[in-house]
């Protein structure tokens, strides 16, 4: 479930952000369209109780004669007026607070403290809660209330009965106008609208303030590859800026790490090759030519070691330039060299593939690799070729492979495996450790595995 949600800063505030406002809108459009409908049926019944309370003061000051003629002015397709002996609504039907408002506001308009003269219903013409009502109402509404019904079909039918001087009582029967539902088109719309809005914005916004975060991982990344980079901006929240000046700090401290460390192992070598020096001189004092071949090997073994640390060591302080190079003529040249030396090595080369790299750095580490297969391996086999995002270059060999439980160990600095390489060749255990090294400032990757005919592949990917 976890990865179909949104990982980014932005698309998470973005959702966290609609939802937040959303039911906001909702709560707020829910309790204004109540205001509205209440707000509506009061003044409707306003309206509505002014002219009832004509008609019926009207009804008791002129004579009883002269009703029909009154009634059948009055009534019309919205309102219908008729005198009954009983009032057709009853009065346990008439509760509510917006009932119980009209019915006192239109007693105060006829003239009257007796409330009991009074009897009003709003209900909406949908509502098929109350049975009797309904029986009473259509038992009474007449070819006019259809028509009022269908006209307001979804809204309000106000209805009342007062009862006149005589004893006789007026109904009325008229529609009062309702809000618009919660989910109208112009809600709908109003939210389509809100969203789009949150999201433009929110994405405009949050992008220009997450930005220094998307620099301090590119500057993160290129960290690993390149430990002299220039320093980052300070920029951004004042806790961004606190993050750059910790990370500005953390890089700084690890560059006059690596250069304390080189200059110690350059002042360790300088110091160690004078006691040699000395050996050496007084190993021609050695009479047994046995015994002084024993001492030059160990010597000379002492002294490879020391290089070759140094080397290592200065390969991560060093920065060499970056240049446009052609990578097959690089590797072409490293294998003519091992093949002048007597080594077998076959070459499967594309035309002119050229990439940016660092030259020196990247001939020094395929060099190890294709060394390594000729050596331990009898045999190299080198392939170059372009992916549609890398440039793959292949080393195979005859030799008897590595252990996969030992793929990550031979990465280590002095990691030899002595079971399946010769211990004769005088290797330190630093050439693979040299190239991955090289490969991950160049932001590529050295991938082992044993080849199913036998033998180890080497396989370098360098992006583009």
């Amino acid at each position: 479930m976890k990865r179909f949600l949104p990982q980014s800063i932005a698309s998470q505030t973005v959702i966290v952000l609609l939802i937040g406002l959303t039911v906001s809108h909702v709560f707020s459009m829910s309790i204004y369209t109540a205001d509205r409908a209440e707000v509506m049926t009061m003044s409707g019944g306003h309206q509505i109780s002014h002219r009832i309370a004509a008609i019926t003061r009207l009804l008791d000051e002129t004579p009883v004669e002269w009703r029909d003629r009154i009634l059948r002015a009055t009534n019309s397709q919205t309102l219908s007026v008729t005198v009954t002996p009983v009032s057709r609504l009853l009065e346990d039907e008439s509760d509510g607070i917006v009932n119980s408002l009209l019915r006192g506001y239109l007693a105060r308009l006829i003239g009257t403290d007796d409330e009991g003269r009074v009897v009003v219903q709003v209900i909406d013409s949908s509502d098929q809660s109350s049975t009797s009502v309904h029986e009473t109402f259509k038992a009474s509404r007449g070819r006019d209330m259809d028509h009022m019904l269908r006209e307001n079909a979804g809204g309000q039918l106000l209805r009342a009965s007062v009862r006149l001087k005589d004893g006789n009582w007026l109904n009325f029967a008229t529609t009062v106008p309702k809000g618009e539902a919660l989910w109208s088109i112009k809600t709908v719309l109003s939210m389509l609208l809100m969203t789009i809005g949150v999201v433009l914005i929110s994405m405009w916004v949050i992008r220009r303030v997450t930005r220094p975060l998307r620099v301090f991982t590119a500057a993160s990344h290129r960290l690993g590859r390149d430990v002299a980079a220039p320093p980052l901006v300070v920029s951004g929240s004042s806790e961004l800026r606190e993050a750059v000046n910790a990370f500005n700090e953390m890089q700084k401290r690890l560059r006059q790490l690596i250069e304390n460390r080189t200059r110690m192992l350059a002042a360790i070598s300088h110091d160690l090759r004078t006691p040699i020096t000395l050996l050496r001189l007084r190993m021609e004092t050695i009479d047994d030519s046995e015994e002084r071949a024993k001492m030059q090997s160990t010597l000379d073994e002492m002294e490879a070691m020391i290089s070759s640390t140094l080397s290592f060591a200065r390969n991560d302080a060093e920065s060499e330039a970056k240049e446009r190079v052609n990578v097959t003529t690089l590797i072409g040249s490293i294998c003519d060299d091992l093949t002048d030396a007597g080594f077998q090595v076959e070459f499967s080369e594309e035309d002119e593939l050229v990439h940016e790299c660092r030259p020196g750095a990247l001939k020094r580490a395929l060099s190890n690799l294709i060394e390594n297969a000729v050596k331990y391996g009898n045999r190299a086999r080198v392939k170059l070729q372009r992916t549609d995002r890398a440039i793959e270059i292949t080393v195979d060999d005859d030799g008897p492979g590595i252990p996969e439980n030992e793929f990550e160990l031979v990465f280590t600095p002095f990691y030899r495996v002595e079971k399946s390489r010769s211990s004769e060749t005088g290797g330190v255990g630093l050439g693979l450790s040299v190239a991955q090294s090289i490969v991950d400032k160049h932001g590529g990757q050295i991938l082992l595995t044993n080849r199913d005919k036998g033998g180890l592949r080497v396989k370098v990917m360098l992006p583009t």
